[in-house]
């Protein structure tokens, strides 16, 4: 399965990360790129703020996604439209 992991570096999103690679699942990451350089390198890693630009998103498609950083619904609402 190919699962997108918004987050995926610090607290719970980097155990669902790490469980997510030990069950054989493709993993892509999106992040600001600000803490844990080099962490899941068999993960797509794609850069960018949730808050300012969503664009390393608008090629990918994926068969789950798990949000482990929002805030606020408006952030989870326009994430989900990227």
């Amino acid at each position: 399965m190919k699962l997108l992991i918004l987050g995926g570096t610090q607290f719970v999103g980097r155990h669902a990360s790490e469980a997510a690679l030990a069950a054989g699942h493709t993993l892509i990451l999106f992040n600001r790129g600000q803490t844990s350089e080099g962490l899941f390198p068999e993960a797509d890693h794609r850069r960018g703020d949730r808050r300012v630009d969503l664009a390393a998103l608008s090629d990918g498609r994926w068969d789950a996604v798990v949000d482990c950083c929002a805030y606020l619904p408006t952030e989870v609402e326009r994430s989900a439209f990227a």
